[in-house]
């Protein structure tokens, strides 16, 4: 039953609307010279989205040594590197005030402290920035979720998070309207089937799914 679960979160992290959608986020972002963090709490899906879309990515199996190199050149505003793909190491254990744009593409079900710890990482002041012009942002908060699915309804009570915390928010059903498609990652019919088949076959060690807490503690200890 543990196995089947998992199996339908992962439809709901890996649907190919919502890969296309973190995809078009993503490069709109980097192009703006952004910092990007995509957070995926569940592994598969994070290494999925990470190697499909040529991104780095850190959770509690990187080295240390590995992790330092892909954050210090993250931090650097003269590197290529714009956007990494991490896990829920970086809602505790790494520091990385430079981030502004957060999406996030899974999450702990209607975790509120979670989105706080996220929504937080992105309004901390930035080295250097001045103040936005007016009707202007430089901060940006995006959780996809798929549609018609049990995420809409944690989805739904961290939003009212938000509402209670005095944020604003706004709901975009149609992100990709008026684009080519074809560009996008798993917009063709063969490569969804693939997606698919990878998902139906991927059977996890047991706990192996998500971090343990001894993995984030771990990485915490790093100190990085």
């Amino acid at each position: 039953r543990q196995e089947k679960a998992h199996k339908r979160e992962l439809l709901w992290v890996l649907n190919p609307n919502k890969f296309m959608a973190c995809q078009f986020l993503m490069e709109f972002h980097e192009a703006r010279g952004d910092k990007v963090l995509v957070f995926s709490d569940d592994i598969f899906a994070l290494r999925e989205y990470a190697t499909k879309l040529n991104r780095y990515f850190i959770y509690g199996a990187t080295s240390h040594q590995e992790r330092t190199d892909v954050l210090q050149a993250f931090k650097s505003p003269a590197s290529s590197v714009n956007t990494v793909f991490i896990s829920r190491i970086g809602d505790n254990s790494i520091d990385i005030p430079e981030a502004n744009v957060i999406i996030q593409v899974d999450s702990l079900a209607g975790s509120r402290r979670q989105e706080a710890q996220r929504l937080g990482r992105i309004l901390r002041p930035k080295k250097g920035a001045g103040a936005p012009a007016p009707g202007e942002f430089n901060a940006f908060f995006y959780s996809l979720v798929s549609t018609d699915t049990q995420e809409m309804f944690h989805s739904n009570k961290r939003q009212q998070f938000l509402i209670d915390q005095g944020y604003a928010f706004k709901v975009v059903k149609n992100l990709l309207a008026g684009q080519d498609l074809q560009r996008f990652a798993y917009s063709s019919w063969d490569e969804q089937c693939t997606l698919l088949s990878k998902v139906m076959a991927y059977a996890p060690a047991k706990d192996a799914a998500r971090e343990l807490p001894d993995e984030i503690e771990g990485a915490a200890a790093l100190g990085v």
